[in-house]
């Protein structure tokens, strides 16, 4: 299952203590992989502290789009690799891939991932991951956990509800909640009230959308201009004529961008839609759905600032594990951090930043807690 080659990462760093005597920091080492994920050879990476035989391990399910094994985001950050170096650090091997059609960083057959991949391929992919992760020399496999992030939240938890051997789950920043809500908040909550910001009596018309697109916003809060407009991206802030009810040329927020965009995701999750793959009949069911199953120990990670999910799916999915019996459930809120677990102001300028350290500390004392 793994092509393997293991490599040594012996960045010094020298520490002076009381006494004056410098110290090393611990050697992590990397061990690659390769995966049959269907007509794709997928890419995987175990790292571990150096000569580490039976460490317990966290396997990294990914988010939506197509995300490389570090979790990299436009705004710079790399969450997944900043969790892996932060828990190599303290004795846990950690086990990350790139989804199917993603090669590595910006290289994708975009083509194959927006047409081909669906979360049950996902999950079928993370499942191949996790025996890789368990069978491995440097794991100890009982003491397993998942940690899925958005998208892949309903992945890990559908791994959890087949793999009783498990030691626990981890979700950051879950779909807790079924994903036609999910999206519906996408637009109450983050378009509709950035785009608010621009408009001149509630209405937004070409110059007006320039400027929310040029303007101090999230990555989230700015993808409303993607509906907005003919051609954001291209500099084309014309308003989409879709969009236009009353062909006026203008853009109101209310009475015509929130209606249409409800309707939009009615046709858009629907077969053959753009958002097909959250059609019901396909998709993963969100994380309430699925807590019934969820028997082992889980831990929710929510930053209060999700411009991608409702924080509050986070607190019903709490009561949900409570209500269907689940005796270790913990669930921590992080004000000011966003759906990366980074921080940010507020819900429109979630910009994926880099994971905060409490979020971090958080994740390794309840790992320590349940090893």
């Amino acid at each position: 299952m793994g092509i393997r080659g293991a490599v040594a990462l012996g960045a010094i760093a020298l520490v002076v203590g009381t006494g004056g005597v410098a110290a090393a920091e611990p050697t992590v080492e990397r061990e690659s992989f390769a995966f049959q994920f269907g007509d794709f050879t997928g890419s995987g990476e175990l790292d571990f502290p150096a000569g580490a035989r039976n460490a317990p391990v966290v396997v990294m399910i990914p988010g939506s789009g197509p995300e490389d094994l570090d979790a990299d985001q436009p705004s710079g950050s790399h969450i997944f690799l900043d969790i892996a170096d932060d828990l190599t650090s303290r004795g846990y091997a950690v086990m990350r891939y790139n989804k199917r059609y993603v090669r590595g960083p910006g290289d994708v057959d975009s083509a194959d991932y927006w047409t081909k991949l669906d979360l049950n391929d996902m999950r079928d992919d993370a499942d191949q991951v996790l025996r890789a992760a368990e069978q491995d020399s440097h794991v100890d496999p009982h003491r397993v956990f998942v940690y899925g992030w958005s998208e892949g939240s309903t992945v890990a938890a559908a791994l959890a509800a087949t793999h009783p051997e498990l030691a626990g789950t981890i979700f950051q920043g879950p779909v807790a909640l079924p994903w036609r809500v999910t999206f519906g908040y996408q637009g109450e909550q983050v378009y509709a009230p950035y785009l608010s910001r621009f408009a001149s009596n509630g209405l937004l018309g070409p110059d007006e959308l320039d400027r929310a697109f040029h303007g101090n916003g999230g990555l989230m809060a700015k993808l409303a201009l993607r509906f907005a407009c003919v051609n954001a991206d291209a500099g084309d802030f014309t308003v989409r004529p879709t969009w236009d009810l009353n062909r006026d040329g203008k853009l109101d927020v209310d009475l015509e961008f929130r209606p249409v965009y409800q309707f939009y995701l009615e046709s858009a999750m629907r077969p053959g839609g753009i958002y097909d793959i959250y059609d019901p009949a396909r998709a993963l069911p969100s994380l309430i759905e699925q807590a019934p199953k969820l028997t082992a120990p889980v831990l929710i990670l929510q930053g209060v600032n999700d411009a991608n999910v409702p924080p509050a799916g986070s607190s019903s999915l709490d009561a949900a594990l409570a209500a269907a019996g689940n005796r270790d459930h913990t669930l921590r809120l992080f004000p000011g951090l966003g759906h990366s677990l980074g921080p940010t102001t507020d819900v429109l300028h979630d910009n994926f930043q880099p994971i905060d350290q409490s979020a971090l500390n958080t994740l390794a004392h309840w790992l320590d807690a349940h090893r």
